[in-house]
C-alpha cells in the first residue's frame, strides 16, 4: 500500500505531456489550403539532407492541422516530395547568414507549383524556420524551442505552423502561449488572429470551402470518375473533426 502511494505521487509528480486541444471548428467553416512538402535530400550534403521521412512528416501535419483547426484552416497535403536541392553551393557560401534570402536558390525549380503553398525541409540552417514567400518557406529538422505552460511537445509542427501564420499574414507577436510568439512552444490564437488569417486565406482563389470541395467530389463520385473524386475526398478525410462529411470522405479516398 505504502509502495503504490508512492508510485502513484512520482506519477502525478511528472510533467502532464503537451496537448492541443481538439478544435471545436464546424466543417462548414473549413477553409482547405492545398501545400506541397519538399524533403530535400542531396548525395553527400547531410546538412542539406532531411532526416524526416513521410511517416513523420503525415504525424507533424496532423499536429499541424489540430493546430489550425482552432482558425478553421485545414493543410491538405497535395504531395510529399524527395528531391535533392538545386544548388548546395548556395548553402556552402551562406549556411552562416542571418539573411536567408539565399535559401530560395535551393528549391529545384521544376516542382515549384503554382497554387499552392510550399514547404521545404532540411536538416540544418540558422533559424529553426523561416517565411520567404508562399513557395519559399523552410523549417529545419534540428529545431529548438522554449517549452511554455501548455505547449505543444514537439517542436517541427509549432514551427511549421508558425511559418503558415506568416503565409496568412499573421506577424509575431509577445505573448509566450501565442503561436506568433518567437521561439516558444505556444500554439494558440487570439479572434483578432483568427479573422485575420481567414480573411488573408479567402482572397486566395486557390484555397476553398469544405463544403464546395465535398460538393465537386460527390458529383465526380455519383458520375463514375472515383480516381478524381478519391484526391478531393483526401483533402477533406484529414480534417480532424469527427462528422458525417469527413467519415463519407474517409470512406471514399481509397
Amino acid at each position: 500500500m505504502h509502495r503504490t502511494f508512492i508510485l502513484i505521487f512520482l506519477l502525478s509528480a511528472l510533467p502532464l505531456r503537451a496537448q492541443i486541444q481538439a478544435p471545436k471548428t464546424p466543417f462548414d467553416d473549413y477553409l482547405v489550403a492545398p501545400l506541397r512538402v519538399h524533403r530535400l535530400v542531396t548525395p553527400g550534403e547531410l546538412n542539406l539532407t532531411t532526416t524526416l521521412e513521410e511517416k513523420d512528416l503525415h504525424r507533424i501535419f496532423e499536429k499541424v492541422n489540430r493546430i489550425w483547426g482552432h482558425a478553421g484552416v485545414h493543410f491538405a497535403l497535395e504531395s510529399i516530395l524527395t528531391e535533392p536541392a538545386a544548388n548546395p553551393n548556395a548553402y556552402r557560401q551562406n549556411y552562416k547568414s542571418r539573411q536567408l534570402r539565399w535559401l530560395l536558390a535551393i528549391r529545384p525549380k521544376a516542382s515549384r507549383q503554382a497554387d499552392c503553398f510550399h514547404i521545404y525541409y532540411i536538416k540544418r540552417f540558422l533559424a529553426n524556420g523561416v517565411y520567404i514567400g508562399r513557395d519559399g518557406m523552410f523549417v529545419k529538422d534540428l529545431a529548438r524551442l522554449r517549452n511554455v505552460e501548455g505547449g505543444v511537445g514537439e517542436p517541427i509542427p509549432r514551427v511549421t505552423s508558425h511559418e503558415l501564420g506568416h503565409a496568412l499574414t499573421l506577424r509575431h507577436r509577445q505573448a509566450i502561449t501565442n503561436l506568433m510568439a518567437s521561439g516558444t512552444s505556444g500554439w494558440t490564437f487570439n479572434e483578432a488572429e483568427i479573422k485575420q488569417a481567414r480573411d488573408a486565406a479567402k482572397k486566395l482563389k486557390w484555397i476553398r470551402t469544405a463544403p464546395e470541395i465535398l460538393k465537386q467530389a460527390d458529383a465526380l463520385y455519383k458520375k463514375g470518375d472515383k480516381k478524381k473524386a478519391a484526391a478531393l475526398y483526401r483533402q477533406l478525410a484529414a480534417i480532424p473533426l469527427r462528422c458525417p462529411e469527413t467519415a463519407r470522405a474517409a470512406k471514399r479516398a481509397n
